[in-house]
């Protein structure tokens, strides 16, 4: 491979691009060093942010809160500093995707997470919560007091060998941190905030247990929990915290199962679980006393499952990038003045990245509202107009208060010609979009007689729709939830009432220690697993097979039989014997529309003759020559023997 046709940034060598965002790029790159070959994941800012002092700031405080954190479930950070004025953090690099993505290719397949893998990840994401949330400075002993803040299926991430990872702290709340969040804006994504956000109380790690349970949630459910046509709905949905218990949508969701989420999603803080190794508990009872054959390595294999395709094209990437030579690199680099070098910028004498040409500079940006309520929201100005008309802030918070309860203190706004901006900023990384406060650059905006529009009440209308709906919301609630989804039907009072789905005739068999070569036999039928389950009929006898190319079949000795008082049965497939080859020829002698016919696994297998090192399992045959044209059949016996050629005469 040419040498120009790989980037180097500093002391690595960038592969490929994994995430472009409008604020920072993620790359996978190759450590250079004489003894190391290391692939991680490079976070590399944006050069205009580099020197933006709000965003190093942030940058530094997620810095502070990560570097030290050393976790088997959390994505470490290795390295960080500037190459060619831009700022760069080096992390572990995950060979997984996250579980957004799973989400979204179980629904392509019209699949639902199983139980246990869904408790299972769930519990990794407590441990790692536990962690940070208990993780104290080794060298002083004071604690860090970290909350995450931004939990949600699209930071968790899941290795295609079984693991979980957290990622992105970006957002967490620390004692390190440079200074606290600012009142009127809003951290995280907007579906996954808890009631206490809303109700303006100090948040503490039973913040990030509330976004732990939705995502539980969620998985079991296969649907959004929180979820509208807007951000005023979806607010107004977290803090009224009407949840569904899963198995109300899923049938397959144990009662024990539903308390525990139930639990963590309780609405009253205080009714939550004391801490996340309290839930983590309560989610390893569950899973082992309803699943005792469950093994972390059933995550793996249900993930290769799912991405077969991506991780063959991976392996294929990585056989390409094994082949790089990188002593070039590493000669480039060391002429250059050392391992850090590009251009490297030396940290400011207060240990910041912050210069102070950078701290008295000023960088204004115009990159647009937020988003639809999907979208990952840092800074939605809840004490800014919805609209873009001029109206008053009391007005604003009477407005908001009325329909979502008391909100932490206002932001600024900006004026500008044609009305009023929230002062907001997108960030676009990790694949969706963040909005937080900074500065924003005016640009005037045409307008046409604004008196006579104002006199005409034009501007009156989306306030007059918006009142019409928020009184319904608070006297009808029923109908408000009907219009934005969130109930499964009305009744004829107008009472909410939630309809569990018909439970099918059938049961689940879960599979354990499997590998993707296997293939599941039922009575001689070959199933499609979903994962690491498979759905068959109840009040039958069902035989389970299982083979694999070059191994001898498995068959599980006890037929089973799924009932409706024993739904689910565990299956462990013990490691398959390789089978015994030899290689058969026949002579040629045979008269034309000669065949053999002979058992092979309990199946008649018919082969024309002659053939010519047809492999078989060693062992012992009887067959049947038969030849229907002239009506001939001779009885022959021949054997087998292990990596041998046989050749059996006329």
């Amino acid at each position: 491979m040419s040498e120009d046709k790989y980037q180097r940034f500093g002391k690595y060598l960038i592969l490929d691009h994994l995430v472009d965002g409008g604020m920072a790029k993620i790359c996978r790159a190759s450590f250079l060093g004489e003894q190391a070959n290391k692939i991680v994941a490079i976070k590399m800012v944006q050069a205009q942010y580099s020197k933006d002092p709000a965003y190093v700031q942030m940058f530094e405080d997620e810095l502070n809160v990560t570097f030290g954190l050393v976790h088997p479930n959390i994505a470490q950070v290795y390295d960080y500093g500037m190459v060619d004025d831009q700022l760069y953090s080096a992390m572990e690099y995950v060979d997984g995707a996250n579980l957004k993505q799973f989400l979204d290719r179980l629904k392509e397949k019209k699949f639902v997470f199983p139980v246990e893998i869904s408790t299972f990840i769930i519990s990794q994401v407590c441990l790692s919560l536990h962690y940070a949330h208990t993780y104290q400075d080794k060298l002083t002993g004071k604690l860090f007091n970290i909350i995450h803040r931004d939990i949600s299926p699209h930071n968790i991430m899941l290795t295609y060998d079984g693991a979980v990872k957290l990622i992105d702290f970006g957002i967490a709340k620390a004692d390190s941190n440079s200074e606290s969040t600012q009142a009127g804006t809003i951290k995280g994504k907007l579906s996954y905030l808890a009631p206490e956000y809303l109700d303006g109380l100090e948040l503490d790690h039973r913040y990030d247990q509330f976004a732990v349970g939705i995502t539980l949630w969620e998985m079991l459910c296969s649907r959004k929990l929180f979820t509208a046509k807007n951000d005023l709905a979806v607010l107004k949905q977290i803090q009224g915290c009407k949840v569904p218990v899963p198995s109300s949508i899923n049938p397959n969701v144990p009662a024990e199962l539903d308390e525990i989420v139930m639990k963590a999603l309780s609405k009253d803080r205080n009714n939550r679980y004391e801490n996340m190794d309290k839930l983590n508990r309560a989610l390893i009872k569950f899973l082992y006393s309803n699943y005792p054959d469950f093994n972390n390595s059933d995550l793996g294999y249900f993930a290769k499952q799912l991405f077969k395709e991506e991780i063959l094209a991976d392996r294929k990437k990585f056989v390409a990038y094994g082949k790089i030579d990188l002593k070039p690199y590493i000669k480039n680099m060391n002429a250059q003045g050392g391992s850090n070098s590009n251009t490297t910028t030396e940290k400011a004498d207060d240990g910041s990245f912050i210069s102070n040409d950078q701290r008295t500079g000023k960088i204004e940006l115009d990159l647009g509202d937020f988003g639809d309520s999907e979208a990952a929201i840092e800074g939605l100005d809840l004490d800014n107009k919805l609209d873009g008309s001029s109206v008053t802030r009391t007005a604003q918070r009477k407005k908001i208060k009325s329909a979502v309860g008391v909100v932490p203190g206002a932001n600024r706004t900006v004026k500008r010609a044609g009305g009023t901006r929230p002062a907001v900023r997108t960030r676009r990384g990790g694949g969706e979009n963040k909005t937080s406060v900074t500065r924003v650059k005016t640009r005037a905006r045409k307008t046409t007689k604004p008196t006579e529009e104002k006199k005409s009440g034009k501007n009156f209308i989306p306030y007059i729709a918006v009142a019409g709906l928020l009184l319904v919301a608070l006297f009808k609630p029923s109908f408000y939830e009907v219009i934005f989804g969130t109930v499964n039907k009305v009744t004829g009072n107008g009472q909410q009432k939630i309809i569990p789905q018909k439970k099918k005739e059938v049961g689940i068999i879960t599979f354990s220690n499997l590998d993707l070569e296997m293939e599941i036999f039922v009575n001689g039928v070959k199933k499609e697993l979903e994962g690491i389950d498979l759905k068959l009929p109840l009040n039958r006898n069902l035989r389970i097979s299982v083979k694999k190319s070059g191994h001898k079949t498995w068959t599980k000795k006890d037929i089973i039989v799924l009932t409706e008082d024993s739904r689910r049965a565990s299956i462990y497939v013990p490691g398959l014997k390789k089978e015994s080859i030899g290689y058969l020829t026949t002579s040629n002698n045979y008269s034309p529309g000669s065949k053999m016919r002979f058992s092979l696994d309990g199946k008649t297998v018919e082969k024309a003759l002659p053939f010519r090192n047809e492999r078989l399992p060693a062992g012992k045959y009887d067959a049947v020559i038969i030849n229907p044209i002239i009506g001939t059949e001779m009885k022959v016996r021949f054997e087998i023997k292990e990596n041998r050629k046989n050749v059996l005469q006329d």
